[in-house]
C-alpha cells in the first residue's frame, strides 16, 4: 500500500506540500475540487506537475466534487460534464493515478430511474477515463452522488461490476453504516482509501484528530484490505477546523502516517 495525503490546491501550497512530501516518505499527493474547478487552468496543472517533478513525488488523485452529472436540469447537468470532461483532461496533464468523482442525483427519484441514468451518462466518461490512462473510482454518501449506500452500489454492480468505491471509514461511519462491514464484504470493490479520522461523544462528532486519536479503526480496516489483496493508495485527509489546517495540520499528517505505518510491510 502506498501512503499519500490530501494537498492544498493553490501553487504556494503544492510547493509547500511536495517538499513536505518529499522529506518525510509520502508518495503521492491528493487534490480535490468543488465548485471552485471552474476557475482551475491547464497553466495551474502543467505548474503543479512541474512542481511535482522538482521534489520527486506524483499526483495520487484528482477529485471532483458537488457537479451533478444526473441533474434533471438542463443547464446544470450541461456544465457539470463539461466540468468532467476537462476534469479528466487535467488529471491526465497533472499524471494522476486516479479519477475520483461523484455519480450524480435526482433528488426524489427512486434508485432504479437513477441507476438507469447513471448508465446513459457516464459509459462515454467511463471510454475516456480509461482512454486517459487513469483509473477511476466513485465517491459515496455525498458531493452529489446518489450512491448513498451499499444498496446503491449493488444496484449499479449489476451492470457495472467494477465500479470502484472511494472508500472514507470515516464518512461510511458517521451516516450510521458499518465500516468495517463494508471493507469485510466488499474490499475487492474499494479502488482508493481516505485516512479520516473522527471522535465521537455521546453520538455527537466533537474532533477530527490524526488517525488513531479517535474512534476509527483502522488496523481492522486495513487488516480486511489485506485480506482482499489491495495494494492502492492510503491518502491521509485532513481535515475539521483544527487539524485541518496551520498550525495543526503538518503535525495531523505526520501524527497519522506513525499510526497507519505500523499496520504496513
Amino acid at each position: 500500500m502506498k501512503l499519500g495525503f490530501i494537498g492544498e490546491n493553490d501553487l504556494a501550497g503544492v510547493e509547500r506540500d511536495a517538499k513536505f512530501a518529499k522529506e518525510n516518505g509520502f508518495e503521492g499527493i491528493e487534490y480535490n475540487y468543488w465548485s471552485e474547478f471552474r476557475n482551475l487552468t491547464a497553466e495551474t496543472i502543467k505548474q503543479m506537475r512541474a512542481i511535482h517533478e522538482k521534489h520527486g513525488v506524483r499526483a495520487s488523485m484528482l477529485g471532483l466534487w458537488g457537479w451533478n452529472h444526473l441533474s434533471p436540469d438542463p443547464k446544470v447537468r450541461k456544465e457539470a460534464h463539461q466540468m468532467l470532461g476537462r476534469a479528466i483532461e487535467f488529471a491526465k496533464a497533472l499524471g494522476a493515478e486516479w479519477f475520483v468523482t461523484g455519480a450524480g442525483d435526482m433528488p426524489g427519484e427512486p434508485l432504479g430511474l437513477k441507476v438507469r441514468e447513471f448508465l446513459k451518462v457516464f459509459p462515454p466518461f467511463l471510454k475516456k477515463i480509461e482512454k486517459a490512462g487513469l483509473k477511476v473510482a466513485f465517491y459515496p454518501i455525498h458531493g452529489a452522488s446518489f450512491l448513498d449506500g451499499i444498496a446503491a452500489f449493488e444496484a449499479v454492480w449489476e451492470h457495472v461490476p467494477d465500479l470502484k468505491i472511494k472508500f472514507d471509514p470515516a464518512n461510511w461511519k458517521r451516516q450510521g453504516h458499518d465500516y468495517i462491514e463494508v471493507a469485510r464484504r466488499y474490499g475487492k470493490k474499494i479502488g482508493y482509501v481516505h485516512i479520516k479520522e473522527h471522535m465521537y461523544k455521546d453520538g455527537a462528532l466533537i474532533s477530527e484528530p490524526p488517525a488513531g486519536m479517535g474512534d476509527i479503526q483502522f488496523g481492522k480496516v486495513i487488516a480486511l484490505l489485506y485480506e482482499h489483496g489491495y495494494d492502492g493508495w492510503l491518502s491521509i485527509e485532513p481535515h475539521g477546523s483544527f487539524w485541518g489546517r496551520a498550525p495543526l495540520r503538518e503535525k495531523m499528517i505526520l501524527i497519522s502516517k506513525r499510526h497507519i505505518c505500523q499496520f504496513l510491510a
